[in-house]
């Protein structure tokens, strides 16, 4: 039978019939077993999308997951119990502490063999895992010697099942289901009926699953590189690895997802990476290979903003993508992101897959034109609610450009509202070796000393000086009217808490003529600025993206966008700027290159 998974009303329901073939048995259902298992079979076919969010689950491991029980002496139809278990999600955790693909706990993951520990958990490793499920399997077989009663044990363990076999069907190849027989049982049958199909076609982004076991010693980062991966998603797909690097003591299984036809994956008993094959085959997929591609691309963005997973809509994404793809259900993925279930989704925009926090890490942040309450709190990656809270203001009241939020703690009832000037630059300003000509004559004229005081009114303690080249170790800053610590913490690109840490304040007020230490080594170097300003014509023509050092935000710039025009992943440009979010002020300087 094949399912139609395009709309919920079209998705066929199979019927269970009344025999059916497992592991090498024949079972015969009778009427009233048929029909509390229909029931089950009608709940898990009765949405499409939630169904063919599995079956593509399902596309990813079921190949590796039989595979390996074969391998171990287990039926492949054993598979669907994963499904029931943990509907394929690696690090699922039931109420009762059970964890990973096969809802081990951790005293059971032991026993059938599986590291757990600070650094690894192979209840999450879908290979580890299931040659775990497979040992344990085999021991309650040998001992009922019938495999529906094995499956029975994975449930209420070999002492907890025996109160439920009946020892005359030890050994026997048919068996009846009826309506009394265990219900994990006939759930178990109810999945093995539902998803039986549920592999066939492929996975709605292309992707299938290889793994990679000569990775020992060697950390997820160094993984990616050798398997020309991208890491995050390779973070993604392999959880079980907590930190640092994997483990020599063993083969580890790495999953590589990859665009492709068929897998190479060939098992626990080798130690094959996935570059055996054909040149063509081991070439990096498109759906990992970078964070940047062609928004037409299927590929997934994941990044972190307040210590939260986000995903980044591309063109044509929905909510339901999005959730699908974040592996959550689509009412929460509207909850956490304060959005109506009938709202649609900006390309370009962050959304969170877990609930957002009530406070940033920033502590303030300046309205921009067309801002809303809710472009903030998505940008920090705070609950919407609470910002305006903060604010002691409604979620329902607009913004006025130039407003300061408070982000980390209340506005103080006595402290006004605070309103800034806005800047004004033209769209397609981006500033790069122009500016550092510039900035070079400039230097050239001055007598530089071991300190001196700028235009800015910040007296520069020099640490080392040549011709070239200026080594600052030390700012004093005198803060002037208007200027807030979130400000001047942008202007010299460290962090709020940096500066409050370095001047041992207790608070964030500052006052006017206040002196401020930023610490910190800055260079400013670059060939000689006579030779730049002899040659600034050929400058101007090799200003192309990938030459640009620098981007001035003007109105309308986005993280995103930014990263599109110069080839630069999302991540990259959060992490040379030290940002921990996706805000963005007019005028602010974008690093493009280390």
């Amino acid at each position: 039978m094949s399912l139609n998974f395009t709309h919920a009303a079209e998705l066929v329901r199979p019927k269970v019939p009344s025999t059916l073939q497992f592991a090498g048995m024949q079972l015969k259902l009778t009427d009233g077993a048929r029909k509390e298992i229909q029931k089950e079979v009608d709940a898990l076919t009765k949405s499409a999308t939630y169904y063919n969010i599995k079956a593509d689950r399902i596309k990813l491991y079921f190949p590796i997951i039989e595979k390996t029980l074969e391998e171990n002496g287990v039926p492949g139809d054993f598979k669907y119990l994963a499904v029931q278990e943990s509907a394929l999600i690696s690090d699922a955790v039931s109420s009762a502490k059970a964890v990973g693909f096969w809802q081990f706990k951790d005293f059971t993951g032991r026993e059938v063999g599986l590291r757990i520990d600070k650094r690894i958990d192979e209840r999450l490793n879908v290979v580890a895992s299931t040659k775990g499920a497979a040992k344990y399997f085999t021991r309650n077989n040998f001992y009922f010697k019938n495999w529906v009663y094995a499956i029975l044990a994975h449930m209420t363990g070999r002492g907890g099942a025996a109160k439920y076999v009946d020892k005359k069907l030890f050994g026997a190849k048919k068996m009846t289901i009826d309506r009394h027989t265990h219900w994990y049982v006939r759930r178990f049958l109810a999945h093995m009926i539902a998803f039986r199909d549920a592999d066939k076609g492929s996975h709605s982004e292309g992707i299938i699953m290889d793994v990679f076991w000569k990775a020992g010693g060697m950390s997820i980062k160094e993984i990616a590189k050798k398997t020309k991966s991208d890491e995050l998603v390779l973070k993604k797909y392999n959880k079980w690895l907590k930190s640092g690097s994997v483990p020599t003591d063993k083969p580890y299984a790495i999953l590589i997802p990859k665009k492709g036809t068929k897998s190479n994956f060939k098992g626990s008993n080798t130690v094959t990476p996935i570059a055996a094959g054909t040149r063509e085959r081991s070439k990096p997929s498109k759906a990992t290979s970078s964070l940047v591609e062609d928004p037409k691309r299927s590929n997934t963005i994941f990044i972190k903003i307040n210590g939260l997973p986000c995903i980044l809509a591309r063109e044509g994404d929905t909510m339901e993508s999005l959730s699908e793809k974040g592996e959550i259900h689509m009412d929460k993925f509207a909850k956490y992101n304060d959005l109506a279930k009938n709202a649609k989704i900006k390309e370009g925009q962050i959304y969170y897959l877990k609930k957002k926090r009530n406070r940033a890490k920033s502590y303030f942040h300046t309205v921009q034109r067309g801002e809303s309450l809710w472009d903030v709190s998505q940008k920090f990656g705070i609950k919407r609610a609470k910002l305006a809270k903060l604010n002691r203001m409604s979620i329902i009241d607009e913004l006025q450009p130039g407003r300061v939020l408070w982000l980390k703690n209340r506005r103080p009832e006595q402290h006004a509202v605070e309103i800034k000037d806005l800047p004004m630059l033209p769209v397609d300003e981006a500033i790069p070796l122009k500016e550092i000509v510039k900035q070079h004559e400039k230097d050239d004229k001055l007598k530089i000393d071991t300190v001196r005081v700028d235009e800015h009114h910040e007296k520069i303690i020099v640490a080392e000086e040549t011709d070239t080249n200026v080594k600052i170790k030390l700012v004093e800053h005198t803060v002037q009217k208007g200027e807030s610590l979130y400000a001047i913490s942008k202007q010299f690109g460290v962090s709020v808490s940096d500066i409050m840490e370095w001047n041992s304040l207790v608070q964030t007020s500052l006052s006017i003529g206040q002196v401020l230490k930023i610490h910190g080594e800055r260079r400013i170097s670059d060939p000689n600025p006579v030779e730049l300003k002899k040659n600034e014509k050929n400058i101007k023509k090799e200003l192309e993206p990938e030459k640009v050092l620098f981007h001035v935000v003007a109105p309308g710039d986005t993280m995103y966008g930014v990263s599109r025009r110069y080839g630069v992943s999302v991540n990259d440009l959060l992490r040379m700027n030290q940002k921990d979010n996706f805000d963005l002020a007019i005028g602010e300087k974008l690093i493009l290159r280390e």
